[in-house]
This record gives structure tokens, C-alpha cells and sequence, in this order.
């Protein structure tokens, strides 16, 4: 029982494999940020006033179907209804509530937009 367990797993992931490769595109992501809220009256080091910081996180190894929010910067958006932010390597061509598979593993990560 196990033995085939295994194999259906192996089936599933080669095949997720050869879709994402095939039918996705591809976006290099290089880190995943955390929005921290700060106290009212925070300033930063021009003496302007803060709301809130972005600290570099991480996440488990896995597959997450996740989907776009907000634009914050040409490289980093929103993961839609979290506290999560993706940092991509290039300037992706997202838009809000396009949807995809982030695979995240070893502190970097792939996201295979769906088309």
C-alpha cells in the first residue's frame, strides 16, 4: 500500500512538473518579506514618519497556490489577504488577483503565473 502511495506522489509531482514548465510562466522569486505595523509617531532616519517595515522571512518548503495583491515596488507584490510580500528577481508582469503556484524551497522560490 505504501509502495503505491508513493507512486501516485511521484505521478502527481512529475506531472506538476511538466505543466508548470510547459503551460505557466516563470517568475524567479528571491525572498519573501514580512509587513510589520510600527506604533504611531515611528520615524525613520530622515525624521519622516513610518507606518510600517518590511522584514526579510522565510517559508517552508512546499507548493503554495497563492494569489497577487497590491504592487508595492516594480519588484515587490503583495501575496492577496496575508502579511507576505514576494521579492522578485525581475520586474514581473503581475496584476492584482492573478493567481498561481509558488514552489519555495531552500529560501528561494519559482512562481508559475497561470495563464
Amino acid at each position: 500500500m505504501r509502495i503505491i502511495l508513493i507512486s501516485i506522489a511521484l505521478l502527481i509531482f512529475s506531472s506538476f512538473t511538466m505543466v508548470s514548465s510547459e503551460s505557466m510562466e516563470e517568475h524567479d522569486v528571491i525572498a519573501i518579506y514580512k509587513k510589520i505595523d510600527l506604533d504611531y509617531g515611528t520615524l525613520d532616519e530622515d525624521g519622516e514618519d513610518i507606518s510600517f517595515i518590511f522584514v526579510k522571512t522565510s517559508l517552508r518548503n512546499g507548493i503554495y497556490e497563492i494569489e497577487i495583491g497590491d504592487k508595492i515596488t516594480s519588484t515587490l507584490y503583495e501575496i492577496r489577504s496575508t502579511n507576505l510580500y514576494l521579492k522578485f528577481r525581475f520586474s514581473p508582469f503581475l496584476y492584482k488577483f492573478d493567481e498561481g503556484i509558488l514552489e519555495w524551497s531552500y529560501n528561494s522560490g519559482t512562481f508559475y503565473e497561470k495563464e
